[in-house]
């Protein structure tokens, strides 16, 4: 295998596109073949981006709540199927705001149930919990604290965007989804991660919070870098994260690094089972999990949504996954699946070609998602020789 193509491109990345520092990984077989590391993680003081660095995987967080779900499934404890309401009952009875054609806004009962597969697939309709009234109550009678299971038992106060199942709309399903984890298992929805995701992976540095070491070792968050002066418009979250100090974002919380997430994309393209042995999930969950759940209005809304880098690509349980290669010009294989983040951390898994790559940046002001596929495609051209297909 030979990877110095996309050595090249990785490192004109600082310059050409004025990304501050990146790190790669791709491994097939269950084996690490390609690991680079470019530029820095924080450019005044010339910290390299190295495989210490934390970032934050912001929706690619959504695997790892997804995947902590499906286990669950595997289990027998839930089903796809399941209303919402038997384990977060406030969602019994949902109400829809719809808007008429002269702008009038009305209320009516939901017609339809949301299940925990409308929370995989975002047609829910449940609106983002930000700015919404119900959650800053939540918020200021727990003093800042919002535990994630209050503010979403507080979010079915608020109106359905639409009624469940009829459209596509990327927002809170996720947020939700580790709710119902918290239910189901007793635990916060770290401590389920931690026990039965990052443990047995090896994965010791990823967390909702993490410690100050590893908040030493924290990329800076750059909006709008200019490789030229090395400074940017804006450093820091352009977004809150979080409801309150006890708020864990299933959708985008999490905080990792490149060998760290490398070890579950690597699990999940082989077969579920991680280098250390411990398997995480079924082969056939897998599958399941990477199936096109979406078909008329809610892929018309996906499309629209994902514009031409998702071209090609439908949405499973909470990740894209493809279904046309000639769309997208790609090189991986059907039923491909994965998902990216604000600032442009990149996650591919193969299962059929048993390959995973994962990419990380931290600049949101960048068109990240344009070379995504150039990313994917130039991984597939370099190890094409050890792949075999299946």
């Amino acid at each position: 295998m030979n990877f110095s193509k996309l050595t090249e491109y990785l490192d004109s990345l600082y310059s050409v596109k004025n990304i501050p520092g990146v790190g790669m990984t791709v491994t097939v077989d269950g084996k690490a073949v390609y690991e680079h590391y470019s530029g820095y993680s924080n450019v005044a003081e010339k910290v390299p981006f190295s495989p210490s660095t934390m970032f934050n995987l912001y929706s690619a967080t959504k695997l790892v709540t997804c995947a902590s779900a499906l286990q669950l499934v595997e289990q027998g404890k839930i089903k796809l199927s399941d209303p919402l309401y038997e384990y977060i009952p406030e969602y019994q009875r949902m109400t829809v705001r719809s808007v008429d054609a002269d702008g009038k806004e009305t209320l009516e009962d939901a017609k339809a149930i949301i299940t925990l597969e409308h929370l995989f697939t975002m047609t829910s309709g449940i609106k983002w919990w930000r700015g919404t009234p119900s959650v800053e109550r939540v918020v200021n009678e727990t003093a800042g604290r919002a535990p994630t299971l209050e503010v979403i038992r507080a979010l079915a106060q608020e109106p359905l965007l639409f009624e469940p199942g009829s459209h596509f709309q990327y927002g809170v399903g996720h947020d939700v989804l580790g709710a119902v984890i918290e239910v189901i298992t007793g635990l916060r929805l770290s401590s389920y991660m931690q026990q039965n995701i990052f443990d047995p992976l090896g994965m010791a540095n990823t967390a909702f919070r993490i410690t100050p070491d590893q908040e030493s070792r924290r990329a800076v968050l750059y909006n709008n870098f200019d490789a030229k002066t090395g400074t940017a418009e804006k450093i820091g979250q352009s977004f809150a994260l979080e409801a309150g100090i006890e708020y864990e974002m299933g959708g985008g919380g999490l905080i990792s690094c490149v060998p760290d997430y490398t070890k579950f994309a690597r699990a999940l393209a082989n077969d579920g089972v991680g280098e250390t042995g411990a398997r995480i999930l079924q082969r056939e969950t897998i599958d399941a999990w990477r199936t096109n759940r979406l078909s008329g209005v809610p892929l018309d809304d996906f499309a629209e949504f994902g514009g031409w880098s998702k071209a090609g690509y439908g949405y499973g349980l909470g990740v894209r996954t493809l279904i046309d290669r000639e769309r997208n010009n790609s090189l991986s294989e059907l039923g491909e699946f994965g998902w990216d983040g604000a600032q442009g951390c990149y996650v591919v898994i193969d299962p059929r070609s048993r390959l995973s790559i994962f990419y990380a940046q931290q600049e949101g002001g960048s068109k990240w998602w344009s070379w995504h596929g150039m990313l994917r495609n130039l991984a597939y051209a370099c190890a094409w020789e050890g792949l075999a297909y299946r």
